[in-house]
């Protein structure tokens, strides 16, 4: 098993839940990031902010316990490969509290009854084990039921895009109680599901998908909000864990829109990883021109149907897809009518009787798909000789009858040549005498057996 594996199944075990220490008092440090998180909001603030910081000292006795029951866990044998890292995983979690702060706004003229800001910090298990405390979120309830969940990120050397999200988000094992009274956007735990859930495979593969199997067309929101040039140019200056280098990834999401249909509402939220003051600008930015958009978001499925012209074709009751796009229904007896009118506007449409049906499956039952090449043996014979001969159907090399032969080499001569490439004789012309083999005649041959004799009888002596 991977180190990285191991490592997410100790922090699995240790249901570590930094909600669990968030207090209204503040440190320095988290009063000055509330103060930079709601400076671009003070002249629409209506009301007190509510905010909430991390803290060991509360429940300190429960953090004791915790750490206490952590390095139990860290003994087991499974760990000892990546056991000196877990307990630096541990003394980081302190200061994942301290850095950990929330603020509850309550706004005027804006989409949302508030809007919350909260750090989200993060330890990271790459070579090293590292606190990154960049990371912020703006996020709301606008008083609007979008139709589904739509999410934006971005693709390693492609546009951003806003694309549809189907099935169920990786919560991690969160369970949203429906019948909670208290706003969702205020649910802390259900906000940090959400949050990690924008990094999970299932997520990614959504904006994937969208992007490569749809070409980033087809979702009526999606198409929407894509249109809306203010809005796509806010979204592009949110900086994901693409820019930042946090994932190793091609794709990083960094916005969710979510229904909710108990409450008739929607949460939209938005997560920036710049390491700049600017962080705090541009992602409410973002946030306030998607919520705006969302809320303008047109074929919504919460709303009413509305009378439009009439269309051609039966009449029937409407159905609309979670895509928004509206289908016909028939009854029975539309059916059937609609049958009628095509076939007396087509009467030469061919028919078949019982008989022709009957032959036809006989046809079809003998086992041979329709359409497909019949063999005889003679073609199977011939396939085989094919196949011996390596698939190749080789003819007999015959000599080319308008071709003659050098008298000299022998080589073959196409009609229209004067003379012999090879040995340059002319064609026609008969070899010389000089280069004709003589036959020995009679008289010759009665010497070289004489000398022949000689030779023997000089041996024997």
């Amino acid at each position: 098993m991977s180190e990285a594996k191991l490592f997410e199944i100790f922090i699995d075990s240790l249901n570590f839940e930094v909600s669990e220490y968030l207090v209204e008092e503040l440190t320095e440090l988290q009063k000055d990031i509330i103060n930079d998180a709601t400076f671009i909001l003070k002249d629409n603030i209506v009301g007190e902010v509510q905010s909430f910081g991390g803290s060991v000292k509360k429940n300190e006795e429960k953090f004791k316990e915790f750490m206490k029951n952590a390095e139990t866990e860290l003994e087991k044998d499974k760990y000892k490969e990546i056991k000196k890292k877990l307990k630096e995983y541990l003394k980081k979690l302190s200061e994942l509290i301290i850095k950990t702060c929330v603020a509850i706004i309550p706004v005027k003229e804006m989409p949302w009854v508030d809007v919350v800001f909260r750090t989200f910090p993060r330890i990271t298990y790459n070579d090293k084990v590292e606190l990154l405390d960049n990371s912020i979120a703006y996020y709301g309830e606008i008083k609007c039921f979008i139709d589904r969940t739509t999410l934006y990120g971005k693709i390693k050397d492609q546009e951003p895009l806003f694309a549809p999200f189907t099935g169920n988000l990786d919560l991690g094992g969160y369970k949203l109680d429906a019948s909670e009274k208290e706003p969702k956007s205020h649910l802390f735990p259900y906000i940090s599901a959400l949050i990690n859930s924008l990094d999970s495979v299932i997520t990614k593969n959504q904006l994937a998908k969208y992007h490569e199997e749809f070409q980033r067309h087809g979702d009526p929101i999606c198409d929407f909000l894509m249109k809306d040039d203010e809005l796509v140019k806010s979204m592009k200056k949110i900086i994901t864990a693409l820019e930042s280098g946090r994932i190793t990834s091609d794709i990083a999401v960094c916005s969710i829109a979510i229904p909710l249909p108990s409450d008739k509402k929607s949460i939209v939220l938005i997560t920036d990883e710049n390491q700049e003051n600017l962080r705090f600008g541009n992602c409410f930015e973002a946030l306030l021109k998607l919520s705006a958009s969302c809320c303008q978001v047109p074929s919504q499925s919460h709303q009413e149907p509305t009378q439009s012209a009439p269309t051609a074709g039966p009449p029937g009751g409407g159905i609309r897809t979670p895509g928004g796009q509206e289908l016909k229904s028939w009854t029975a007896e539309e059916l059937a009518s609609e049958a009628q009118k095509r076939l007396a506007a087509q009467p030469d449409l061919p028919t078949w009787s019982e008989e022709d049906l009957v032959k036809f499956a006989e046809e079809r039952g003998s086992g041979i798909p329709e359409g497909m090449d019949v063999w005889k043996e003679e073609d199977l014979l011939e396939l085989a000789e094919k196949r011996r001969r390596g698939g190749l159907n080789i003819p007999e090399w015959q000599p080319d009858q308008d071709m003659s032969e050098c008298s000299s080499c022998g080589y073959s001569l196409r009609p229209g040549w004067k003379k012999c490439p090879v040995c340059d004789t002319p064609v026609g012309e008969k070899p010389s005498q000089e280069e004709e083999p003589k036959e020995p005649s009679k008289a010759d041959q009665n010497e070289i057996s004489e000398e022949e004799l000689n030779s023997e009888e000089d041996t024997d002596s």
